[in-house]
């Protein structure tokens, strides 16, 4: 029964996951964990300073930035994560067909299949910049996004900071402190979301690796 397994699935598209799939996991797994650590910390050492120096501008801006932030994530994140789960798939049909194509080239040859064997090829290729493109195109407009809810936090922070220090609540130079603690506060919101893409590729890759370590001995 377990034969089967390698009757249905190509040699290469096995090779890829040993070798596309794992390396993804492993080289961007660790890293990612410790981006998503230092976003965290810094976050938290961040809204402290700003608590002590504006508990109202701080609950502002986190009220206009951390929902509108986490909208975006879950946004881009859900429409993105199937062209990442396809474009590893049609990876490991692409390496399929290449390693399928180049062991029996000879038969190939022998029998006339050259021009279907590149057709063939040149579809599942098409397929893979279809799915790259569309995967890289939606994780890209995470950052756009997160620039611009950044410039909204800014505005507020300008309004409410201008119309405290007119009325002599809150000094001038504190303003311009919690200007630029507020744009160190996004800068680990969007090294988050930059994870965020990342995880996506891993989940990816995960799935493929461990279709076959859940298969039975």
């Amino acid at each position: 029964t377990r034969l089967k397994f390698f009757d249905d699935h190509a040699h290469g598209d096995i090779l890829s996951r040993v070798t596309n799939d794992v390396d993804t996991i492993s080289s961007s797994l660790g890293e990612s964990f410790t981006q998503l650590l230092t976003a965290i910390i810094s976050l938290v050492g961040i809204v402290v300073m700003m608590l002590t120096i504006s508990p109202l501008m701080t609950v502002l801006v986190c009220f206009v930035v951390l929902p509108l932030s986490l909208g975006v994530i879950k946004f881009v994140t859900s429409r993105s994560q199937k062209y990442f789960v396809r474009q590893q798939r049609v990876l490991g049909e692409l390496n399929g067909h290449v390693e399928e194509m180049y062991t029996g080239h000879q038969i190939i040859k022998a029998f006339g299949r050259e021009g279907m064997s590149i057709g063939e090829f040149d579809q599942v290729n098409e397929d893979l910049y279809d799915a790259g493109w569309k995967a890289q195109f939606m994780s890209g407009m995470m950052m756009p996004l997160m620039v611009l809810i950044n410039n909204m936090g800014y505005v507020v922070i300008c309004v409410v900071g201008g119309y405290g220090v007119m009325n002599r609540a809150v000094a001038i130079g504190d303003v311009q402190a919690f200007l630029q603690y507020s744009k160190e506060f996004t800068h680990p919101i969007s090294q988050t979301a930059n994870v965020a893409n990342i995880i996506q590729s891993i989940i990816a890759s995960a799935e493929r690796v461990f279709e076959i370590l859940d298969e039975p001995e």
